[in-house]
Parts: C-alpha cells; structure tokens; sequence
C-alpha cells in the first residue's frame, strides 16, 4: 500500500516537473522572441538622397578670387531615427551643411575634400563626389563696357533688328588677376532658344567673355541690366497676275478678269522676299462658260501672304 502511495505521489511530482519545465521554456522562448523583434524594430535602418546641396565654401573673400568649382553637392543620408532624418531631409529643419574650407590653400588650382559639419547624433552623411577642384587667384576689379549681341536667328521668320536701348553702358567686373586680362567686354544676350516675333523689355545676365567670345568666371555689379528690343516686320509688296491654263469652251471667244486688289503683303526672311517679285493664280477655264466670281487662296514658299484671299471676277465674252 505504502509502495503504491509512492509511486502515485512520484509519478505526480514528475508530471509537475514537466509541467514546470514547458512553463520554463516557453516564457523563455516568447521572452526571446520579443527581446529579438525589439532589437530588429530599433536597429532599421532609413536612408534618403538629397541632391542640389549647396557648398559652403570658405577663404580670403577681400583677397582671393576662387573659379572652376561646383556650386552643389549630392549627399546620401542613413539613420535608425526617423524623426531625425526626416528633420534633415526638410531644408527649413536642416541642420547640416556642406563645407569646403580653403583657408589654408595657396594660389592656383587645387583639390579640397567637401565636409559635413553640423551633423546630429544617430545621423550619418557620405558626399559625392566627395572632393572638389577649385582655383584660387588674387581678387582684382576693373570697369568694362557692355555690348548687346543679338544673332539673326533670334528672331522668327518675317521679323529683323529695328532698334535695342540698354540701360547702361559700364560696369565693374571682379575676377582674379590672370582672368581680368582675358577679358575683352561684358555683353547682354537674349536668352538661348529665344526667336523673337514682337518687341522685347526684360532684365537681361550679363557675362564677361573675352575677344573670341568665351564666357569668363567673374562677378559683375550689376548683374543685369535692362534690355529693351524692337522688332521690324520683314515685308514686301508684290502684284497680283492671273494666269489661265486649259483651254477656252468652243462657245466662248474670249474671259478678262479682274481682281478684288491687285497688290499683297509678303513676310518672311530676307532669301525668301528676294526670291518672290508676283504672286501668280493659276485658274483653270476649260469649264468656265458663264460669268463668274472665284474666291482664290494666295500663297508661296516661306513666306506669309496678308491679306490671304482674292476674290477674282471672271466675266466671259461669248463667241456671236
């Protein structure tokens, strides 16, 4: 009886061993599985790629010149806080910027590594390119005077150069030494892809270049200066001439016309006004056995006809 009571009691207390056992290892495993999903929710990492970064560059302004560097930067941001990255990625929350520091630089040109500066805590920054060419020069002023160039394919067909009025004729152009020499005069031109068909009063850049025509680094104050354009139609009077094709109905001896005008406005480029000294009509008469009126297009190669129709009265003469 005794022995009996043992093994119940025994066989109870390794159930509860068991038991106790599964317990463990499950509270562990969940305990895991949540410390493992609780890591990998704070070590994600984000990431974002801003472009059109501005450089801050630093050096001697009031006795250096600095040219043939670049303006901007790409910058790859990475972070495991997005709150901070985002406030980063937001140009009115930013906090970093983009240095080139050329305090310690000679003349001429060298290479100089970009740096993030200003860079919060859990945010990391790689530049590219990461390093930059610049030239460094010793700052000179002089007074140069501006030319306004304008080439004739600025201008739409039909239209030519009557007149221009720039608002000013000087202005002083900084630069480094070697580049001040090169410089031949400042010009004022109309924006590239511009063809003209009307008169033009805008703000216009200006650009140093040199005696061929290259565009120099410099900074000219002022940088603009108004440039008022205006434009001449390219036009030309020529007659009007009839000119009859078939032959004349067996019943009809003889068909004069008459026009509505007698003399049209031609518009285009120059080569096309030289090349159109009339306008011919080309009607056909074979069918025309009573007096009539035709209403004929007026047209010729590259250029614009006003007015663009003519009415032509056809009065027939019959055969007695």
């Amino acid at each position: 009886m005794r022995k009996k009571l043992f093994t119940k009691k025994f066989g109870i207390g390794l159930v509860s061993l068991l038991f106790s056992l599964l317990l463990f290892f499950t509270a562990t495993s969940s305990n895991y599985n949540s410390t493992q999903a609780q890591f990998n929710r704070t070590t994600e990492t984000y990431s974002h790629t801003l472009e059109n970064i501005p450089i801050d560059i630093k050096y001697d302004s009031d006795k250096y010149f600095i040219s043939g560097y670049s303006y901007e930067t790409e910058v790859y941001l990475t972070s495991t806080n997005r709150l901070k990255l985002d406030s980063e990625i937001n140009r009115s929350t930013r906090k970093f910027k983009v240095v080139a520091d050329l305090t310690n630089l000679t003349e001429g040109t060298s290479k100089v590594t970009l740096q993030v500066k200003d860079l919060p805590d859990d945010v990391s920054a790689t530049v590219s390119p990461v390093s930059m060419s610049v030239t460094i020069g010793k700052k000179k002023t002089e007074t140069f005077p501006v030319r306004v160039e304008i080439a004739e394919d600025q201008f739409a067909d039909g239209y030519a150069l009557k007149s221009y009025e720039l608002g000013l004729t000087k202005v002083k152009v900084t630069s480094d030494e070697t580049i001040i020499g090169q410089i031949d005069h400042v010009v004022a031109t109309l924006p590239d892809g511009m063809r003209l068909e009307g008169d033009y009063n805008d703000s216009i850049t200006l650009q140093a270049v040199s005696e061929n025509g290259m565009i120099l680094p410099a900074v000219i104050e002022p940088a603009s200066a108004n440039l008022q354009i205006t434009v001449s139609s390219l036009t030309k009077t020529v007659p009007i001439r009839v000119d009859y094709t078939g032959e004349l109905p067996s019943n009809v001896s003889d068909i004069k016309y008459s026009l509505s005008f007698d003399k049209t406005v031609i518009q285009g480029n120059q080569q096309a006004l030289d090349a159109i000294s009339e306008l011919v009509i080309p009607i056909n008469i074979s069918d025309i056995t009573e007096s009539t009126i035709r209403t004929m297009t007026l047209a010729a190669d590259d250029v614009i006809v006003t007015p663009a129709v003519v009415d032509v009265t056809l009065n027939v003469v019959k055969k007695k």
